[in-house]
């Protein structure tokens, strides 16, 4: 049986040109769609900002909405109402990615709208002020829910002063110091053609690539006297850097000095919050960056543990004996590197202390004992489908496609796949052993 079918990955490959001005513009037409998808990636995130610009990308993402030459605060959202359509944008460490979809008709006004605020930004005072108030209660609201406050604990234990282990949202220290100048600098030095790639998909029409270059193929940027060197922040070296086949260096290392298990690295590694109502476990280790031929490895390691109730974790720890409601893994996409966390919530009346121990022994154990061939057909399966499922939107097409031309190449997705296809259990058994070591682990609890 063939577990990946590699002609489903046609659905984020097309038409592709680099225009004048520098910007990559990727055409995925439907066949019958009845709606047009724009979704602009710049490379752009957090992890551009300097130390004192803590949440800056963030913020100028909610700015963008908030008025430009064509468009006042508060325009686009009753623009794309009106016409029945929908928006959105999120913020990554390494990028920052807005989208539209229109019905057929409709759909060059995202075209219009890029293209206005490409150029500039209004930056009214008192719009800056009154977001700058939205994001303080967006901060108050991970702050208050146990998983968040989690995550950012652990990301900020591992990646320490690296952007990684800083808040996408910022601090309030951070987010007050920010005002309209600074985020038209960032928004100078990253917010241009040659930084962004443009996708449009669906039921495009067959001047699609004509009628781009027509609006955002005329934006134009000169470089200022002020203006830092391309690449910046962003260009900073990965924090798991390692060799083929070494154990991967981490903030934990540095922190701790090296291996050993003393009680002090013993209690770097371990973190403990009050919130919430149920004991919640998080379990992470450094993960090699998505480009790494690991990554793919260790994705099926994750499956073979925690996806699906026939998995080692949910089989042994939800279903059978039940020290856990829930569990589940997951690898962070981060460009240079990210977390393998798993994650579970205690059942009533299990022992929180034996949850995390059961937990971590069979993470320690893969190494030991990998996959079998039907352990490994299934996860491979499972991870392909989910794949296929969640791109049958066309939205999330294109939001792949963007991402995957930004952050790393035409592609990307297919041959992360194929190489997913040919792993073999040796292969698994290896990256576990290298990446969920003991040694990098970080425990962390949140208890009523």
């Amino acid at each position: 049986m063939t577990t990946v079918d590699l002609r489903a990955f046609d659905r984020v490959a097309g038409r592709a040109e680099t225009l004048d001005n520098g910007l990559r513009v990727v055409l995925l037409p439907r066949d019958g769609a009845e709606s047009i998808v724009v979704a602009l990636c710049y490379r752009a995130g957090s992890r551009d900002e300097e130390p004192d610009e803590s949440g800056l990308a963030h913020f100028l993402e909610h700015m963008m909405f908030k008025g430009s030459a064509a468009y006042g605060p508060g325009a686009i959202d009753r623009l794309t109402q009106r016409l029945g359509g929908t928006n959105n944008a999120f913020t990554s460490h390494d990028a920052t990615l807005y989208h539209f979809q229109f019905e057929r008709g409709s759909w060059q006004e995202a075209l219009r709208i890029e293209s206005d605020r490409m150029r500039g930004l209004s930056l009214l005072p008192e719009e800056v002020d009154s977001e700058r108030e939205v994001i303080l209660e967006e901060i108050r609201m991970v702050e208050d829910d146990p998983w968040d406050a989690l995550e950012q604990a652990v990301a900020g234990r591992v990646f320490g002063d690296h952007p990684y282990g800083r808040s996408v949202l910022g601090t309030r220290e951070s987010l007050r110091a920010l005002d309209a100048g600074t985020l038209r600098s960032f928004h100078r030095r990253h917010y241009r053609p040659g930084r962004a790639v443009l996708v449009c998909a669906g039921g495009l029409p067959p001047d699609a690539m004509e009628l781009v270059e027509a609006t955002l193929g005329t934006v134009r940027w000169v470089r200022g006297s002020s203006d830092p060197p391309t690449g910046g922040a962003a260009e900073r070296r990965s924090p798991n850097n390692r060799d083929a086949g070494q154990r991967p260096a981490t903030m934990l290392d540095a922190a701790c000095g090296g291996g050993g298990s003393e009680d002090p690295r013993t209690q770097f590694r371990r973190i403990e919050l009050r919130r919430g109502e149920t004991p919640r476990l998080l379990v992470a280790h450094p993960a090699p960056a998505p480009d790494d031929p690991a990554h793919v490895h260790l994705r099926l390691a994750l499956a073979v543990l925690c996806s699906g109730r026939s998995s080692r974790i949910q089989r042994e720890l939800v279903e059978e004996n039940p020290l856990a409601l829930w569990a589940s893994a997951a690898v962070t996409g981060h460009r240079l590197g990210g977390l393998a966390v798993f994650s579970a919530e205690a059942a009533a009346g299990a022992d929180p202390a034996r949850l995390e121990e059961e937990l971590c022994s069979r993470v320690d154990r893969i190494a030991v004992r990998p996959p079998d061939g039907e352990e490994l057909e299934r996860a491979k399966r499972i991870l392909f489908v989910d794949w296929v499922f969640l791109h049958e939107a066309i939205a999330e097409r294109a939001v792949t496609a963007a991402l995957e031309q930004a952050l790393f190449r035409p592609g990307f997705s297919r041959d992360s796949f194929e190489a997913l296809s040919a792993t073999t259990a040796s292969d698994v058994a290896a990256t576990c052993a290298a990446w969920l070591s003991s040694e990098t682990r970080v425990v962390a609890w949140s208890r009523p």
